[in-house]
Formats: C-alpha cells, structure tokens, sequence
C-alpha cells in the first residue's frame, strides 16, 4: 500500500466515525423527546383521573 492508499483510509474511517457519533446524538436527542412525551402523557392522565374522581363521577344525571 502506498502512503495515498493509508491516508485515504484513514479520512474514510474518520468520516465513518463522525457519522456514528452523529447517528448515536440524534438517537438520544429521539429518546430524549420520547421519554418527555412520555412523562406529560403520564401528568396529563394523572390530571384527568383526579379531575374526574373530584366531579363525582364524570357525568351528570340532570336530563
């Protein structure tokens, strides 16, 4: 191999590995999302839960 054919290579791996550090930040960033999309999910159902336990059962029997 010549000296271009070992430079090259390593521009080739280096490039690589730049890659996978950019897929592997975008991959926690969407977990990240995730798991706040997830505890609002959670507070929110915990908010509708109590708001109808505190209304005597969530429904009216006027007609």
């Amino acid at each position: 191999m010549d000296i271009g054919s070992i430079a090259g290579t390593a521009v080739l791996m280096q490039s690589a590995q730049t890659q996978q550090g950019i897929s592997t930040a975008l991959i926690k960033m969407a977990a990240n999302q995730q798991d706040q999309m997830a505890t609002m999910l959670a507070q929110s159902a915990q908010t509708a839960a109590q708001t109808v336990a505190g209304s005597g059962g969530g429904f009216s029997v006027y007609a």
